[in-house]
C-alpha cells in the first residue's frame, strides 16, 4: 500500500516530465492536440460504457434470454476514461490498458500471476506449509456442531494452545 501511495503522489511530477520530453520531441502543437484528444476521448468513454454496457445487456435479454452487465469491464472503463482525461503520457497508458479488453485481461493475468507465484513461494508451494489443512495451522476436525461434547471441547481447546 505504501508503494502504491508513493506512486500517486509522484505521478504528477512524472507526467510533467514526460509531457515536457513529449513536447520537446514531437513539438508543442501535437503534444496539446494529444492532450486534448485523449481528454475528449476519456469524457466520451466515461459517459457512455455504463449506458452502452446496458444496451448491449438488452439486447443479449432479447436475443437468448440471457442479459448480462459485465460489471468489471464498465468500471475498467470509466477509470481508464477517468486515466485518458488527465493529462500526460503515462495516465494515457494505463488508460489505455483499461480500456481495452484484450490488454485488460493480459496486465490482470500478469498481476495476478506474479501474486500467485508470491504466495506460492511464501507458504512452499501448494499442499505444503501451514495452510495446507485450509486454516492458519492446527487440526481440522469434521464434524457438526452438536456433536462435539464437553470433553472433546476441553480436547480442542488444548490442542489450540500447543
Amino acid at each position: 500500500m505504501r508503494k502504491l501511495s508513493g506512486f500517486i503522489l509522484l505521478l504528477p511530477l512524472i507526467e510533467l516530465v514526460l509531457l515536457i520530453a513529449m513536447g520537446a520531441a514531437m513539438g508543442f502543437l501535437p503534444t496539446l492536440l494529444w492532450i486534448v484528444a485523449t481528454g475528449v476521448w476519456g469524457v466520451w468513454l466515461m459517459r457512455t460504457a455504463g449506458p452502452n454496457a446496458m444496451a448491449r445487456a438488452r439486447r443479449e435479454m432479447a436475443q437468448t434470454g440471457r442479459g448480462e452487465v459485465d460489471g468489471l469491464g464498465v468500471a475498467a472503463s470509466f477509470v481508464g476514461g477517468l486515466m485518458l482525461l488527465l493529462p500526460g503520457p503515462m495516465s494515457d497508458l494505463f488508460g489505455l490498458v483499461l480500456v481495452t479488453p484484450f490488454l485488460r485481461r493480459l496486465a490482470f493475468g500478469a498481476w495476478l500471476a506474479g501474486h500467485l507465484q508470491k504466495v506460492v513461494v511464501e507458504r512452499g508451494g501448494f499442499g505444503q506449509g501451514p495452510s495446507a489443512s485450509g486454516g492458519a495451522g492446527g487440526n481440522v476436525y469434521d464434524g457438526e456442531a452438536e456433536d462435539v461434547t464437553r470433553r472433546d471441547r476441553e480436547r480442542l481447546e488444548r490442542d489450540d494452545r500447543r
